[in-house]
């Protein structure tokens, strides 16, 4: 039987500085190279960077750690599937097999836990999943547009409740159409230090965040 192969995906995200920290650069360019590999666009908030750039990238200019609800507007506005994702998360050379291997099962997003790495050897074979950190959500526009419309406008990327919150509302709302594929290994991410958390106003707790759900089935 034939199932359908999705060949276009986007990457939107928002990066550090590369002069904040020699370690915050070499991860984020670490990363970027992996991207220009496999993204058909990327979307990149921040200032223009040389080191970041490419043929297929765009920077937006924006505040320092932006808004989850501005990175779903923009990939509502997409024609592929976006990826949205941390900045220093390198993905698998293959990563748009594995999100077809969802979208064959008529799935409409897909997350996946990292799996961690060492950045002095860079070996991914030994990477292991060690907590449950989430940085990466891949969905088509129409669900980014919902995403949208719902988010809290207080969660910014960086900030650790985003993901948890985005875990609630993909499962709630997408039932059997929200998969997990942390087992086919997509994106793996430095063991690093030298981190900065965004200062966020009063969240109001709503079913999405407190759900308590966890990661949905695996492909």
């Amino acid at each position: 039987m034939f199932e359908p192969y999705i060949s276009g995906l986007t990457a939107i995200s928002s990066f550090r500085a590369l002069d904040d920290s020699k370690e915050v650069a070499a991860n984020q360019l670490r990363a970027k190279h992996s991207w220009n590999a496999v993204f058909d666009r990327i979307i990149l908030f921040g200032s223009y960077d040389k080191r970041l750039a490419s043929a297929a990238t765009e920077f937006i200019p924006c505040e320092n750690f932006p808004r989850i609800s501005l990175l779903a507007l923009t990939a509502s506005w997409q024609d592929n599937p976006v990826c949205l994702l941390n900045a220093d998360i390198v993905v698998a050379p293959d990563l748009k097999a594995m999100v077809n291997r969802g979208w064959a099962k008529h799935a409409m997003a897909l997350t996946s836990q990292r799996l961690e790495f060492d950045p002095k050897t860079e070996d991914y074979f030994r990477a292991v999943v060690r907590d449950y950190g989430c940085d990466f959500f891949c969905a088509f526009p129409a669900v980014w547009r919902q995403v949208y419309k719902a988010i809290p406008d207080v969660l910014r990327i960086g900030a650790g409740s985003w993901d948890n919150w985005m875990l609630g509302f993909l499962t709630l709302t997408l039932p059997q159409r929200f998969f997990d594929i942390t087992t086919l290994g997509p994106i793996f991410h430095p063991k690093h230090g030298d981190r900065i958390r965004p200062a966020m106003g009063a969240m109001t707790p709503d079913r999405f965040i407190g759900s308590g759900l966890g990661f949905p089935p695996a492909i």
